[in-house]
């Protein structure tokens, strides 16, 4: 006979499935149902189920290091994050350069002191303005950093030490993501890939902030940081790049 005081375990009678109740630590016991004996066996009990692994999150992408043409001032009023141009391909354009202009040197070296036509004088004259050009992106390159500045009240793109076109403020309070873009430029022999820096507006227009970035990294870079420090939680943009 069970004591009162015994842990009663609930069993199903292997004989006739009948619901019973057994001490804890009975040998064997007795179906009062159906009157057959068995050997107690302690119901199995069930294993703990493994805790879920965490699912990333596909909106949240990982955080993009300082690129090594980057740093980053800091001071009481803001941040700039200071970007310099400098990267290999500029090299070859140098040395194309330096032969353009010294061809043109020596052409008008010798027109002038020849005595040459007014057209042997004025038709390298596009030749001129194409060397200037080259010369010019080839000294931006060399020399040239980009400052985008973060302030309470505005957000302020400019290049220096020498101008170029570009520049632009835009009031923070006017900002509501900031996304990077690709663009493609497909030649003859080549295609080249470009990446910019874009706003987009309280009223959905799109401003271009920073544009043909050589490296995507460097326009995650400047996304992230400014995203973190305006408090703008990244949200995908049709249009952009490296989502998905």
């Amino acid at each position: 006979m069970t004591t009162p005081s015994a842990h009663l375990i609930p069993l199903t009678c292997p004989s006739c499935g009948a619901s019973i109740k057994v001490a804890d630590g009975a040998g064997r016991y007795t179906c009062g149902y159906c009157g057959n004996e068995h050997l107690f066996v302690a119901p199995a009990v069930p294993a703990a189920a493994p805790a879920a692994a965490p699912v990333a999150n596909p909106a949240i992408r990982p955080r993009v290091p300082t690129p090594a043409s980057v740093r980053i001032v800091k001071d009481g009023q803001g941040a700039v994050i200071i970007q310099r141009w400098f990267s290999w391909k500029y090299l070859p354009m140098a040395f194309f350069a330096v032969f353009w202009d010294a061809f043109l040197i020596f052409w008008y070296s010798m027109a002038l002191s020849t005595g040459a036509p007014t057209m042997a004088v004025l038709f390298p004259l596009i030749h001129v303005a194409v060397g200037v050009g080259i010369t010019y992106t080839t000294l931006c390159g060399f020399l040239n950093r980009t400052n985008v500045e973060l302030t309470r009240a505005e957000l302020a793109v400019w290049f220096e030490p020498l101008p170029w076109p570009g520049e632009k403020t835009i009031k923070t309070a006017e900002i509501k993501q900031l996304y990077c873009k690709e663009t493609i430029s497909r030649g003859r022999r080549s295609t080249r890939y470009h990446y910019q820096l874009c706003a987009v507006t309280q009223d959905d227009r799109e401003v271009k902030l920073v544009t043909n970035l050589d490296s995507p990294d460097i326009a995650r870079f400047f996304e992230q940081q400014l995203e973190g420090w305006l408090k703008i939680e990244d949200q995908p943009v049709e249009g952009e790049f490296g989502r998905g």
